[in-house]
């Protein structure tokens, strides 16, 4: 069990994570999810994915799973997603 956890350098930025969880969610509930991408997978799984502001955040996160007697099948802290073309070049514009 030595594994290793990278730290995000500023532990203030928000970051992304994959919530999975047992069973659907209907849209009264998922609206409580805010920001975050549900998807409901064939085999009976829901998959919340976004931006979540910092740890406070997501442990308010996963509180909600526990009041609503979700099961949690598992959380993953997502990689960045890279930036699109269009972000690139307006950031390349501004620094000329």
């Amino acid at each position: 069990m030595n594994e290793t956890h990278d730290i995000p350098d500023n532990p203030n930025e928000p970051e992304r994570y994959e919530i999975r969880f047992q069973g659907y969610l209907g849209d009264r509930w998922a609206d409580g999810f805010e920001g975050l991408r549900l998807n409901q997978e064939p085999d009976g799984t829901s998959i919340l994915t976004g931006s979540v502001a910092d740890q406070p955040a997501l442990y308010g996160l996963l509180r909600r799973f526990r009041d609503l007697n979700l099961r949690l099948i598992s959380v993953i802290r997502l990689e960045p997603q890279p930036e699109s073309p269009t972000e690139i070049n307006r950031t390349q514009e501004g620094c000329q």
